[in-house]
């Protein structure tokens, strides 16, 4: 390694997934407890211990189609590759157990649709070390393997279904939001890190759509029609980078929660939040990733 320095973050595989477009992923390592002495000595405090180290991760990328599998798979094992400056060579980083427990996807008109993702280290039983917990290759001569994402842009075409067609025309951004409803982290006896890593369950998907559409209908503005509307479906044309085929961004059991606008010189601009929630009509519920996924990008 010529100089230390590592750049190039590529070659992502997390939990059995190959992601591309990768553009940041951030390790952050602590101790959940930090035990100090009461304050009686002369000096100051006498004693500081920790106990419990958590191992916090986040990537962010383009592969936005990868969302929902992500956070559904099985927890396994997390790789990546940078490039040793000044070197052919690669350094490779394992994580294993990383328990993914949020994710936000960013879909502008005028850029690559994006997505962000948190999770957190389970640690394996045993664990002694940090080292094994983030472990660091050097010298690696093959190239790691390059993931090509489906890159999308430029939502379109969007349909809001609550049994009769509501459709916000000029579309600016659309973005979605989910998170655990609570994220459970403990350890015990001889444990250096967070061992049981679980969660409850997931709250509400959270929904923003930004349009610049004023049409009035009877009297009403589409966001008024869309905060009027029951719970519905809402569809949504992204268009493909490079000439790839457009995918649809389906989300269902959605209801609009507020709607604002911005009226100035400019053209007028609404932003209308929802909330989709996990339980059909009928009594059964969503999934992540199956048939009956509560969103999707196909």
């Amino acid at each position: 390694m010529a100089n230390n320095r590592v750049f190039l973050a590529q070659g992502l595989t997390t939990n059995g997934i190959a992601v591309g477009g990768l553009a940041e992923i951030s390790v952050d390592a602590g101790y959940q407890n930090i035990i100090r002495s009461s304050p009686d000595g002369a000096v100051g405090t006498e004693d500081v211990d920790r106990a419990g180290l958590a191992v916090d991760v986040s990537l962010s990328g383009t592969d936005v189609t990868k969302g929902n599998a992500i956070l559904a798979a099985a927890v396994g094992d997390t790789e990546f590759y940078g490039k040793e400056s000044g070197a052919a060579t690669w350094q490779k980083r394992t994580m294993p157990g990383v328990l993914w427990h949020s994710l936000d996807l960013d879909l502008p008109q005028t850029a690559d649709g994006s997505m962000s993702l948190r999770g957190a280290i389970r640690f394996a039983e045993g664990t002694t070390t940090l080292a094994q917990v983030i472990a660091a290759t050097g010298e690696q001569t093959q190239q790691p393997v390059i993931t090509y994402p489906a890159r999308l842009f430029r939502p379109h075409n969007a349909i809001f279904d609550p049994g009769s067609e509501i459709p916000p025309k000029n579309l600016v951004s659309v973005r979605l939001a989910l998170a655990v409803e609570q994220l459970l982290q403990d350890f015990g006896d001889d444990d250096l890190g967070m061992t049981a890593v679980d969660i409850t369950g997931w709250n509400d998907l959270q929904v923003t759509l930004v349009h610049k559409d004023a049409s009035e209908i009877n009297g009403r503005d589409r966001a008024t029609q869309l905060i009027e509307a029951g719970r519905g479906i809402l569809t949504v044309t992204l268009m493909g980078r490079g000439g790839a085929a457009n995918k649809t961004l389906t989300i269902n059991n959605l209801q609009w929660t507020r709607g604002s606008g911005r009226k100035a010189k400019d053209y007028w601009e609404f932003t209308m939040t929802g909330s989709a929630s996990w339980r059909k009509p009928d009594g059964t519920g969503y999934t992540l990733n199956s048939t009956d996924k509560l969103f999707a990008i196909a």
